[in-house]
């Protein structure tokens, strides 16, 4: 039955986003650009239904990981994340943290690999970035690139990060951000003005 639910829910993510009417603005140069340099995608909670979606489609020639709790639900998003060729390290900011970030700094060493997180994850606050992901940036020394994307038609789930329910044939809004770097040795007030710019750029609702 769970291989079942694997399989229907990959297959409703790409019928769905096979109907989008697609609009982009990338100003972090990642679509369609296989040879661009390694980056961490960062993107909140809320829009996963999609990401995976976006990869398969705009990402070809890349490589992705993610992170993902090691929760029952976890493993189901696991296994819908690997039919889109995503990996997955196990762990969060909650739980078995710092063994997931090792994982990914070592999985940082192919340069044909992204690292996508969601910073406000995986039970927030909502739009609340979480110290993890600078220190990624600083332990793998690649550049955050923020990505949203907004929805003519969605519906928005009454759970903790309003999460996003994509309509069939919505109009989407996909927009990555410019590459924000952090300083390896950044102070507390300047990784709070970074901070502050990736909220920014990830804007709301």
């Amino acid at each position: 039955m769970n291989s079942f639910l694997v399989w229907l829910s990959s297959l409703v993510i790409r019928l769905i986003g096979a109907t989008l009417r697609m609009e982009l603005e990338d100003r972090g140069g990642i679509i369609n650009r296989p040879d661009h340099a390694p980056v961490i995608v960062a993107f909140w909670h809320n829009r996963v239904a999609l990401m995976a979606y976006f990869f398969t489609r705009y990402c070809r020639g890349r490589e992705a990981l993610t992170f993902i709790s090691r929760s029952r639900d976890g493993q189901f998003i696991t296994n819908v994340a690997a039919r889109f060729g995503i990996r997955a390290v196990r762990g969060s900011s909650s739980r078995h943290g710092m063994s997931a970030m090792l994982a990914a700094v070592r999985a940082a060493s192919d340069v044909h690999l992204d690292i996508y997180i969601t910073p406000d994850g995986p039970r927030g606050p909502r739009y609340e970035i979480q110290p993890g992901l600078v220190r990624l940036a600083q332990l793998t020394h690649r550049p955050i690139v923020p990505v949203t994307y907004q929805l003519s038609r969605k519906r928005q789930l009454n759970s903790w990060d309003r999460f996003f329910v994509p309509l069939p044939f919505a109009t989407c809004h996909l927009v990555t951000g410019e590459p924000i770097f952090v300083p390896e040795n950044a102070s507390e007030a300047e990784l709070e003005a970074i901070t502050a710019r990736i909220a920014k750029a990830l804007g709301g609702d």
